[in-house]
C-alpha cells in the first residue's frame, strides 16, 4: 500500500451522502486513572467511555478523554467545549504542558475562564482503541463525537449533566466537527481551527513525502499497528505545522517526540469534504480561527485561486458562502502563527478568541469565571472589538446575513 493514497482523494472532491443517524447507545464512563489540579482547574485523564463504531452496533470499543473544569463548572446545565484533535495528534495537543516557562494548555486556560473542556482521543490515537485502520473514516469519528456529546448531556461522564455543547476542532478534527454538526445537529456552537474550505497545493505536495506508514517509524515499529496507520516522517513537523518566529524549537522537538498516528482511510474521507457546501446544513453559530501562515489552508489552493488569511474579516468573507445565515460566521486570524495554533508561542490569542466567542454566541451559566483572558490579549491595539470578539477577529460577512 502506498503511504499516502489519501492525497489522491483530494482530486475527486466528492462528498458521500450524509445520512441521519439512528438512536444513540447508552454510555457509561469508567473512573479516571488520575486527577491533576492546576490552580482552580482540575483535569481528569483518562476518562474511558464505551463507544460503537456505527449506529446500531454494540459499544465494544472505548475512547479516552480529559475533562478540565473548576469546581463551579461541574454542575448541571454548564456549557462544555468538546475538543477534537487533528491527524497525528491526540488529546495532548490541547494540554501540551509547559516548555521554557510557558504553559501550552487550551484545556486549562479555557476552563479557567468559564468553559469546562473535554479533550478526546479519537479512535486510533492516544489511549483510545485502535481498530483496523480501514474501519476508521471521518463518518465513524463523527459518530463517536456524537456519542460523546450525548454522554456529556446525559451525565455519563463525570456524573454531570452538561447543558450546551460547543465542539472545537483542529485541522482534520475540524472536518470531524463539521460532519458531526451536519449529521446530528445536536451542538450549540462550532469552533473550527486550522481548517477552512480550502486546501493548499503546497500541503498536498508535502503530504506525498512527509507522511509514511507508522510501522516504518522507529517510534511505532513495535506498536503492532497495521500498514494503514500513518505518521509524519521525522523532522517534518516544523515545516508542516509551525511558523517561525511564533514557534519555540523546544516545543517542536517535544512535538516530534509525542507524535501520534492517523488512519489513511480516515484521511481519504476527510479531504473530499473540505471544498464543498455541505456545511450549509450547520444551523448554529460558527467561528473559524486560523494562523496567518497556516500552510495547509493559506495560499494557492488545489481548487484554483488563493485562500487569503490576511485578517479575520477576509477569512469570514471567504467562508460565508459555505454556511447558512444561522451560522453567523465569524473568523479570527492569529498573526504570524502556523497551523498548530495551540502550540504557537502566541497560543493565548486563540484562547481569547474562543472564550470571547463562546460567551457572546453560546453563553454560560454564571459560574463566577473570568471572562477576559489576560491584559496582554486585550493590549493597546485600539481594541477594535467585533461583535464582542477581540481585535484579530472579523464580523459576520454581509454575504451571510
Amino acid at each position: 500500500m502506498k503511504p499516502l493514497l489519501f492525497i489522491t482523494a483530494v482530486a475527486g472532491w466528492r462528498v458521500r451522502q450524509l445520512l441521519a443517524a439512528v438512536a444513540m447507545l447508552g454510555l457509561t464512563a469508567v473512573s479516571p486513572a488520575h486527577a491533576d489540579t492546576d490552580d482552580a482547574v482540575t483535569c481528569q485523564y483518562p476518562l474511558v467511555i464505551p463507544v460503537a463504531l456505527a449506529p446500531g452496533q454494540p459499544a465494544s470499543d472505548t475512547v479516552s478523554g480529559e475533562l478540565c473544569a473548576t469546581a463551579d463548572e461541574l454542575r448541571a446545565g454548564t456549557t462544555v467545549q468538546v475538543l477534537i484533535h487533528g491527524a497525528t495528534y491526540n488529546h495532548a495537543y490541547w494540554d501540551f504542558g509547559s516548555v521554557n516557562g510557558l504553559r501550552y494548555s487550551y484545556t486549562r486556560d479555557v476552563a479557567a475562564r468559564g468553559f469546562p473542556t473535554f479533550a478526546l482521543d479519537l479512535l486510533g490515537s492516544g489511549q483510545s482503541a485502535h481498530p483496523a485502520s480501514d474501519q476508521l473514516t471521518v463518518q465513524v469519528e463523527a459518530d463517536v463525537v456524537h456519542q460523546i456529546v450525548q454522554a456529556l448531556r446525559n451525565g455519563s461522564i463525570a456524573d454531570v449533566r452538561f447543558g450546551k455543547v460547543i465542539t472545537v476542532g483542529h485541522s482534520s478534527g475540524s472536518i470531524v466537527v463539521w460532519l458531526e454538526a451536519i449529521t446530528y445537529g445536536d451542538v450549540d456552537g462550532v469552533i473550527v481551527t486550522g481548517a477552512a474550505h480550502a486546501l493548499t497545493a503546497q500541503f498536498a505536495t508535502l503530504g506525498m513525502t512527509d507522511f509514511y506508514p507508522a510501522a516504518d517509524d522507529p517510534q511505532f515499529a513495535s506498536s503492532g499497528l497495521d500498514a494503514g496507520y500513518l505518521t509524519t516522517v521525522p523532522s517534518t513537523r516544523a515545516t508542516l505545522f509551525y511558523s517561525s518566529p511564533d514557534a519555540d524549537p523546544a516545543v517542536i522537538a517535544r512535538d516530534e517526540e509525542r507524535k501520534d498516528v492517523v488512519s489513511a482511510t480516515e484521511l481519504n474521507t476527510v479531504f473530499p469534504i473540505v471544498p464543498t457546501t455541505a456545511t450549509q446544513a450547520i444551523q448554529v453559530p460558527v467561528l473559524t480561527i486560523l494562523g496567518s501562515n497556516d500552510l495547509p489552508t493559506c495560499g494557492p489552493t488545489l481548487q484554483g485561486g488563493t485562500f487569503d488569511c490576511a485578517s479575520g474579516a477576509v477569512v469570514a468573507a471567504q467562508e460565508a458562502p459555505f454556511y447558512a445565515s444561522d451560522a453567523r460566521i465569524h473568523a479570527c486570524v492569529v498573526p504570524g502563527a502556523g497551523h498548530d495554533l495551540s502550540l504557537a508561542v502566541n497560543h493565548r490569542l486563540q484562547v481569547a478568541d474562543a472564550v470571547a466567542w463562546s460567551w457572546a454566541f453560546v453563553g454560560q451559566l454564571d459560574v463566577g469565571a473570568r471572562r477576559d483572558v489576560d491584559d496582554v490579549d486585550k493590549s493597546d491595539r485600539g481594541l477594535a472589538w467585533n461583535d464582542g470578539l477581540p481585535w484579530n477577529c472579523g464580523p459576520m460577512s454581509a454575504a451571510s446575513e
